[in-house]
C-alpha cells in the first residue's frame, strides 16, 4: 500500500467514525467543521472553509453560523459561479476567500452539488490530485455530505413537525382568536428568531392581540396585497426597505383572513422547508380562525333568535306604547349596548317629540344636534343611517364616533326613527345593524298597531264634537276611584239657556259654543282631572284626590271664564260635590248629591256654582 493509497484509507476511517456518530442531535454544522478538520489534517492544509448548497446556491458554512444571529446575509454564489471550476483561485469581495487558491466541488451519486470546499492547497494535496484515488475521495466526501444533509433534514423535519403538530394541537383546542394569534405568532417567532414577523389581518379583533394590524389595501406592498388576493405564497426582494419579505396568506376553506408577513435581511433565501413550514402555520391558523369566527357566529345568531323570539312574544302583548317602548330600549340596549338610545316621534308639522324611555343625553339639549342631522338625513331621502365614523360627515369632533338610526314606519309612512350611539368608532358592526333593522321592522308593526288601537280607543272614549271623554269612560273612573277609597271633587255643570242660543242661532253656532266651551274646559283641567260631556249641553268634571277647596276655586274658574271665551256669550250653572274615605259615597249617591245642587245653582238665578250640603249658592265675582 503506497502513501496515497494509505492517505484515502485513513480519511476513510475517519469519515466512518464521525458518520458513525450522525444519529446523535449534534447540529451539521459541528459535523461538517469536524469533517473540515479530517481533510485539513489529512493533506496538512493550514487554512479552509466549506459552503453549503442549497437552495441553488452555495453559502459558507462558518459565516452563516455567525452571523444568522445579528442578522446579516453572508455572501453566496450561483451555480455558474467560477467555484464551479476545480481551478478557481478565490479572490471574492471583501477578501473573505484569499487565501484559497483551489476548491473541491462534493456531489451525490447524481452528480447534484451537495457542498464545497475552499482551501489553501499544501505539497501533499497537490501529490494526491493528480492519483487516480481522488475519485474515489470525492465518493467517500459526497456519501458523508448526503447523508449528514439527509440526517440533518430529517431531524429538522422532525422538530419541525413535531412544532406543527404542537401548534395544530393549540388552534385545534381553542375557539378564541386571541389565543390562535399569538400562538401563530410566537411558533414563527420562535423557529425565525432573526426575522420580523407581522400579522396583516383583514378584520378588526376586538379585544384580541395587539401583535397585528388592519390590512390596508391601499398601502401594503404589492407583494402582500397579491398574497392576499391569489391566496398564493409571495416573495419580494425589496430593496427600499433593504429587506426580504414572503407573505403567506392565512387562509381557510371559505376566505382568506389575512397575511402572515416575514421580514429578513436582504439577500435572504428562503428554502423550501422554510416556506413549507410557513405555509403549513398560515393554513392551519386560517383554518383554527374560521372555526373561532364560525363558533361565534353561531352563538351570535343563537343569541339573535333568542332576542328575536323574545321581542316577538312581547310585541305579540297587549302592551300599551310606552311599555312597548320600554322593552325594547331594553333589548337594544342589552344586545348592542350604546352609549346613548333615543325613540323619537313625529308630531304635527314636523315637529317630534322623545319617548321618556330614552337616555338622559336626549332629555336635554345636547341631543337635539344628532336628532335634527338625523332627521335631515332622512327627510332628504335616506331609507336609514348607519356610520362608522361620523367625524366623516363634520368638522367638529363628535363625541360619539358611531351612529344607527332606523326609521319608524307606519304603512309605509314614516313616524318617527330609532337612533342608536357610541363613542368609539366602528363600533357598530354591520351584522348588528341588520339585526336592528329587523327588529325595528317587526317593531314598527307592533308600534303602528298599537298607535291605531289607542287611536281608535280615543275615538271610543271622546266625543266626536267637543274632544272630551264619553260618559261612560268617566263612569268608568270615577266608580274605580271611589272603589278604591280614594278622595275626590266632582261637577257637573249645565250651560245656561242653551236652547234659546240653539233656537237664536242656530244649532251649528249651538255646537260651535260648545266646542269653545269645552276648548277652555281642556286648558284649564289638565293635570287636575278629567272632563267628559255628560249629554247636551251638559259637562262633568272628575277631579281625583282634590279638596272640596279646590274644587270650589276650579268652578269659580269657569263661571267666570266661560262667558268670557264664548261666542255668542254664555253663562253656566255648576253644582259639585266631595267625598273621602271618611264619608263614602256610592257613584249613584254622588250623582244625585252633585245634580241636587246644580239644580240648586238653577233656582238661584243661574251663572253660579253650588257645593251640596252649603247654605247659599256662589256666584262669580
Amino acid at each position: 500500500m503506497n502513501d496515497h493509497e494509505l492517505t484515502l484509507y485513513e480519511v476513510k476511517c475517519s469519515i466512518f467514525d464521525l458518520l458513525s456518530n450522525l444519529y446523535n442531535e449534534n447540529p451539521l454544522e459541528d459535523t461538517l467543521v469536524k469533517f473540515k478538520e479530517i481533510f485539513m489534517s489529512h493533506f496538512e492544509i493550514k487554512d479552509a472553509e466549506i459552503l453549503l448548497y442549497d437552495n441553488n446556491r452555495f453559502t459558507p458554512l462558518i459565516s452563516n453560523l455567525s452571523t444568522q444571529n445579528c442578522g446579516q446575509v453572508p455572501e453566496t454564489y450561483t451555480n455558474d459561479h467560477p467555484i464551479f471550476n476545480v481551478s478557481f483561485i478565490s479572490h471574492v469581495a471583501g477578501g473573505e476567500y484569499e487565501f484559497a487558491d483551489d476548491s473541491l466541488i462534493i456531489r451525490d451519486v447524481h452528480l447534484a452539488p451537495l457542498a464545497a470546499l475552499l482551501f489553501a492547497a499544501s505539497e501533499k494535496w497537490h501529490a494526491f490530485a493528480l492519483t487516480p484515488h481522488l475519485k474515489a475521495l470525492k465518493k467517500v466526501f459526497g456519501t458523508f455530505i448526503g447523508q449528514a444533509v439527509q440526517m440533518h433534514q430529517i431531524l429538522e423535519k422532525e422538530k419541525t413537525y413535531r412544532h406543527l403538530f404542537e401548534v395544530a394541537e393549540l388552534f385545534n383546542s381553542t375557539m378564541e382568536s386571541d389565543v390562535i394569534l399569538d400562538g401563530l405568532i410566537e411558533a414563527v417567532s420562535g423557529s425565525f428568531p432573526a426575522y420580523e414577523v407581522h400579522l396583516l389581518l383583514s378584520n378588526e379583533q376586538k379585544g384580541k392581540t395587539n401583535e397585528y394590524r388592519l390590512f390596508d389595501y391601499a398601502n401594503e406592498r404589492a407583494s402582500a396585497v397579491d398574497a392576499f388576493l391569489s391566496g398564493d405564497l409571495t416573495i419580494e426582494n425589496a430593496a427600499d426597505i433593504s429587506s426580504s419579505l414572503m407573505n403567506a396568506p392565512i387562509r381557510g376553506r371559505q376566505g382568506i383572513y389575512g397575511v402572515l408577513q416575514i421580514i429578513a435581511p436582504k439577500g435572504t433565501e428562503f428554502t423550501v422547508s422554510q416556506k413549507s413550514f410557513i405555509r403549513s402555520m398560515a393554513s392551519g391558523a386560517g383554518n383554527a380562525l374560521e372555526n373561532a369566527s364560525l363558533y361565534d357566529q353561531s352563538h351570535r345568531l343563537v343569541d339573535d333568535l333568542r332576542l328575536v323570539n323574545e321581542a316577538s312574544r312581547e310585541l305579540n302583548s297587549n302592551l300599551d306604547l310606552d311599555e312597548m317602548i320600554a322593552f325594547l330600549k331594553d333589548q337594544f340596549m342589552k344586545a348592542f349596548r350604546p352609549h346613548e338610545m333615543a325613540f323619537v316621534f313625529y308630531e304635527e308639522k314636523r315637529s317630534y317629540s322623545i319617548s321618556p324611555s330614552s337616555t338622559a343625553l336626549f332629555k336635554e339639549d345636547a341631543g337635539e344636534k344628532y336628532i335634527d342631522a338625523v332627521s335631515g338625513r332622512f327627510s332628504r331621502g335616506e331609507e336609514a343611517v348607519f356610520d362608522a365614523n361620523t367625524n366623516r360627515h363634520t368638522v367638529d369632533k363628535d363625541e360619539f364616533r358611531s351612529l344607527v338610526a332606523l326609521p319608524i314606519n307606519n304603512g309605509g309612512e314614516m313616524i318617527g326613527f330609532v337612533i342608536l350611539m357610541h363613542r368609539e368608532e366602528y363600533f357598530f358592526s354591520f351584522d348588528s345593524f341588520k339585526l336592528m333593522r329587523s327588529l325595528i321592522g317587526h317593531s314598527s308593526l307592533a308600534i303602528s298597531n298599537i298607535m291605531l288601537r289607542d287611536q281608535l280607543q280615543e275615538l271610543v272614549n271622546k266625543d266626536h264634537l267637543t274632544k272630551l271623554f264619553t260618559r261612560s269612560y268617566l263612569d268608568g273612573i270615577v266608580t274605580s276611584t271611589i272603589e278604591k277609597e280614594e278622595s275626590g271633587v266632582f261637577l257637573l255643570m249645565d250651560v245656561d239657556d242653551f236652547k234659546l242660543v240653539n233656537d237664536s242661532y242656530g244649532h251649528t253656532t249651538g255646537d260651535l259654543v260648545l266646542q269653545q266651551i269645552s276648548t277652555f274646559i281642556l286648558s284649564i283641567v289638565e293635570g287636575k282631572g278629567i272632563a267628559s260631556r255628560w249629554g247636551g249641553e251638559e259637562i262633568a268634571v272628575f277631579m281625583p284626590t282634590a279638596t272640596v277647596e279646590e274644587g270650589l276655586d276650579f268652578a269659580r274658574q269657569l263661571v267666570k271664564g266661560i262667558p268670557e271665551t264664548t261666542d255668542p256669550g254664555v253663562t253656566v250653572s255648576i253644582g259639585l260635590s266631595g267625598w273621602s274615605p271618611d264619608d263614602v259615597k256610592s257613584y249613584k249617591e254622588l250623582f244625585q248629591t252633585t245634580d241636587r245642587a246644580l239644580y240648586h245653582a238653577k233656582n238661584y238665578g243661574k251663572n253660579r256654582f253650588v257645593l251640596h250640603g252649603a247654605a247659599s249658592a256662589m256666584k262669580s265675582r
